[in-house]
């Protein structure tokens, strides 16, 4: 959010002139003013004793392979909705990011001395079940841990189904985005989106959308394709997106139980990602012909900004490459692992980031270096196709879930070319 403010200058006469001041990035400024407020102010007796220590710790980590790092902090494994998909939400003590390991996690990541920019995303469960001073402090954190060069961003997931009003005030003023889980129409989001008493979420997350509108919060929707969804009518989607003001929207495929080995039944509501990329293709079709005027689907402008400009790079880190070395979840204990999309996986667990730092963990996981190892053998066996530039093999957990579960997966394509191929032909007529 920048913004250019006119600013009344004094002329050498006395008289007045009014010039514009130079840009205003809001959200770094309001950071920046939590940032400054004293930590008596801002933290309890506790707190400040454990801070007090903590700034007296200097650490001194090796570099990692990432020039940004994007940190999916699992706040909390609390959650107030029991999806039937979901392999996210925990109960009990313990599944919520304690302050010590919330400063010593931020203060271990902003110590990396290569990387330049930090993408935190506020994870659940459900995060605005937390006190939002909690998050005032975990800006006040990063304030006071970052270095001079480095940038910060933080965005919100949420399942939108009850949002308090001092999240909405704090969002507000902080100028933070908000991600919003939804699942299509309200006949397939209600069959599975379902509040801890096995009640349907759909009104209550238009509502949710109705509040942040009235706020000036931004927000856009992340959509699960599973089975459902996937053999829905995509007019009817989209019509019903547009009518409840949901205008930017993103999609991502099921993940099946990562316990599963190859030959087990992923279960009825999985696709694979052949009929994913179908599905994408479908909507395409309808969104060109209807909605890309209305909707933003940010997949969509992303390929055919990158197909349109060889050159240009898709940011979405599904097509972004590196993404193994780039993108870690913090657990509420203090673990790291890899991309959320890997929960449950044996040997995810990287370690504690509580006494580590990220270099040595990823050097001395089995499962970092299997990684490293599936993306170099990729790369090897696609980067002769035809689209290899613009979508870098795609996802890797997207091509370890096809060799388990696609017998046809013959590994040559990531299988994404059928998309950015629709994509081509129709922006070409």
């Amino acid at each position: 959010m920048d913004t250019i403010i006119p600013i009344k200058y004094l002329n050498s006469d006395g008289s007045s002139i009014l010039k514009k001041a130079p840009k205003v990035n809001y959200r770094q400024l309001a950071c920046r003013i939590i940032g400054e407020i004293p930590a008596e102010k801002i933290l309890d007796d506790d707190e400040l004793a454990l801070y007090n220590e903590e700034i007296g710790i200097q650490f001194s980590p090796e570099i990692i392979n990432a020039n940004k790092l994007v940190v999916v902090v699992k706040a909390t494994r609390l959650c107030n909705l029991r999806c039937t998909y979901c392999h996210s939400w925990a109960e009990g003590k313990g599944n919520t990011l304690t302050f010590f390991n919330l400063m010593r996690s931020i203060h271990r990541f902003l110590s990396i001395p290569n990387v330049k920019r930090f993408e935190f995303v506020w994870h659940g469960g459900e995060v605005t079940l937390l006190n939002v001073n909690y998050f005032k402090k975990l800006i006040w954190l990063q304030e006071r841990f970052k270095k001079p060069d480095q940038v910060i961003t933080n965005s919100v997931q949420t399942n939108a189904v009850n949002i308090p009003e001092d999240w909405l005030v704090f969002l507000k003023g902080i100028g933070m985005g908000v991600g919003i889980s939804v699942d299509g129409i309200p006949e397939i989001h209600d069959s599975r989106r379902l509040d801890y008493r096995g009640r349907p979420t759909s009104h209550k997350v238009a509502a949710g959308m109705k509040k942040l509108r009235s706020y000036g919060i931004p927000y856009g929707a992340l959509v699960v394709v599973d089975r459902d969804v996937y053999e829905s009518n995509i007019e009817k989607m989209l019509s019903y997106f547009y009518e409840i003001g949901l205008t930017d929207i993103e999609f991502l495929n099921i993940v099946p139980d990562n316990r599963c080995q190859p030959g087990d039944d992923p279960g009825g509501s999985y696709i694979t990602y052949h009929n994913y990329i179908n599905f994408l293709s479908n909507v395409f079709r309808v969104w060109w012909d209807g909605y890309k005027d209305k909707i933003n689907i940010r997949l969509f402008d992303g390929f055919i900004d990158s197909i349109k400009s060889s050159q240009k790079k898709i940011s979405d880190c599904y097509w972004a490459g590196n993404c193994s070395q780039e993108i870690i979840t913090l657990e509420p204990n203090g673990t790291v692992s890899a991309c959320d999309k890997y929960v449950g996986a044996e040997g995810n667990n990287y370690g504690s980031i509580i006494d580590n730092n990220l270099a040595s963990l990823l050097a001395k996981s089995d499962t970092n270096k299997n990684h490293l190892i599936e993306e170099k053998e990729s790369y090897e066996k696609m980067h002769q196709c035809k689209w290899f530039h613009l979508c870098n093999g795609g996802c890797p957990h997207d091509r370890v879930t096809n060799r388990k579960h696609n017998p046809n997966y013959d590994g040559s394509c990531c299988g994404t070319g059928g998309l950015l191929e629709t994509i081509r032909q129709t922006i070409a007529a």
